[in-house]
């Protein structure tokens, strides 16, 4: 029955994934256009913070870094096992990598109170990047002529994800094998490519009306719904 399960799930996720993709082909439309009726600046401020995020991390995370990318993974999995799936958090723990023993392989690690997580909790570290949207929910209720600081700490936050993203994501991660690889890894891309496209939506807007990561959610998943409809009605 496993079995059966994944192979129903690896075939949803590859289905999801590839309307994903086209999803984010709207979603560069979307910039292109709000640039193109001049309302690029949050997209000016966002390229900046994720340039700057390079310079920040020398001066100020450097020494620190290792443990705050394991913070942020295992962050992931609590969030998502406390909030969302309401188990039970028994134990977080996180370390450097200069504090291992020798014979020691695991950063860190997140105990719940279930026997059986699911994939939500498994790979929520590859795809979830919690703080910008916090920043995103902070966006809406401030000034307009503060706009440019948020923005540019989003994209400080946005750029630091993709670098912890791109650590963690190996096939010898025992998230990664405990969901299967394949499963996995289109479980991954089709988060991270949705998590792109709900950032880009929020940063622009439509004929100087702005938008926000609400308004974001609700036009990407009513594209995505008429996208279906549309691929259902070829056959």
């Amino acid at each position: 029955m496993k079995s059966f399960w994944k192979i129903i799930s690896s075939i949803f996720f590859t289905l999801t994934a590839l309307i994903a993709i086209f999803e984010l082909f709207r979603c560069g439309q979307f910039v292109f256009n709000s640039c193109k009726t001049g309302d690029y600046f949050g997209y000016i401020f966002l390229a900046a913070g994720l340039l700057l995020y390079f310079i920040v991390e020398r001066l100020f995370f450097r020494k620190n870094l290792d443990i705050l990318q394991t913070m942020s993974h295992e962050g992931a999995h609590m969030l998502v096992g406390g909030l969302f799936l309401r188990r039970r958090i028994y134990e977080f723990h996180a370390k450097s990598k200069d504090s291992m023993a020798p014979d020691e392989s695991n950063l860190g690690f997140v105990t719940i109170g279930t026997n059986n997580p699911n994939i939500l909790f498994y790979l929520a570290p590859y795809t979830l990047p919690y703080l910008t949207y916090i920043l995103l929910l902070i966006r809406l209720m401030i000034k307009d002529e503060c706009l440019p600081i948020i923005d540019v700490i989003i994209g400080i936050t946005l750029m630091f994800y993709l670098k912890v993203w791109k650590k963690d994501t190996r096939f010898d991660q025992t998230d990664l094998k405990t969901c299967g690889i394949f499963r996995s890894m289109v479980f991954i891309i089709t988060f991270v490519i949705f998590n792109i496209s709900i950032i880009l939506y929020s940063m622009g807007s439509v004929q100087k009306a702005p938008i926000n990561v609400i308004d974001a959610f609700v036009m990407y998943f009513k594209q995505f719904y008429n996208d279906i409809l549309w691929l259902i009605s070829l056959f």
